[in-house]
């Protein structure tokens, strides 16, 4: 997916579109590291994001870096 290049220059992201877009839906892609990594596009309400940005607990485990 990262890898073609159609004339605007090298993907920076991949994304989905509007169709389709409803709270709580994850889809998952092919990560742009490579090497099994995945990137994740999660729709969210507003409201829902603020929650989960409040949450201390929940932010600490997502901020976190892990080795391979």
């Amino acid at each position: 997916m990262y890898g073609n290049e159609f004339g605007l220059g090298k993907a920076l992201a991949v994304l989905s579109g509007y169709a389709n877009k409803f709270d709580g839906r994850v889809t998952f892609y092919p990560g742009k590291e490579g090497g099994g990594s995945i990137d994740l596009g999660i729709c969210l309400f507003p409201e829902n994001m603020v929650a989960f940005e409040s949450d201390e607990e929940f932010m600490s485990v997502v901020n976190q870096e892990f080795e391979i």
